[in-house]
């Protein structure tokens, strides 16, 4: 063999390799693949129970999502989101949802007045945030509140999932960024 013989074939290899390497799929920490969670009951049916993403999004616009005039409170809001949540964060984190929300008792009772139905829109931001695992998951989200035809209220909030094994992610903690 001459040296450009075995100089073309290790080129060969080499490009072989690469190619190899590149088409092989890398291992994802949160694999949704393998996920059998079983799906949320309605009104969260069309929830994916394997995305964090989708149940950090709709888990923050279901606890935002708020109808004074039928809801006593804001923790009416959040108790309807529940399903999607940890049970002993649920329990915890009840009574502040009182005051997450950037919205004074006095416009809560302007807008129960007002049969005022306030939309919240959720959306996910490029912020930093920890790497996911196979069991956790933390999402920093935009909060976008229409109240009626008022200009919206606008915050952030950081987010984190769990989940064990196979199950369906849940809302295990929420901080209000300012």
């Amino acid at each position: 063999m001459t040296a450009a013989t075995v100089l073309n074939a290790a080129i060969a290899v080499a490009a072989m390799t690469t190619a190899c390497a590149a088409n092989t799929p890398q291992p994802v920490a949160n694999d949704e693949r393998n996920c059998r969670a079983v799906r949320f009951a309605p009104p969260f049916a069309a929830v994916d129970p394997c995305s964090a993403d989708a149940v950090l999004t709709e888990v923050v616009r279901a606890v935002f999502s708020y109808r004074p005039s039928e809801h006593a409170d804001q923790r009416v809001a959040f108790r309807a989101a529940r399903t999607l949540m940890d049970p002993g964060f649920a329990s915890r984190a009840e009574p502040a949802a009182l005051v997450w929300a950037p919205v004074s008792p006095t416009q809560w009772q302007q807008w129960r007045t007002a049969a005022t139905t306030i939309t919240a829109s959720v959306h996910m931001s490029s912020d930093d945030r920890p790497t996911d695992t196979a069991t956790t998951a933390s999402r920093v989200l935009g909060v976008d509140l229409q109240p009626g035809d008022q200009p919206p209220i606008r915050w952030a909030v950081y987010a984190n999932a769990t989940r064990t094994a196979a199950a369906a992610w849940a809302l295990s903690g929420i901080q209000v960024l300012s």
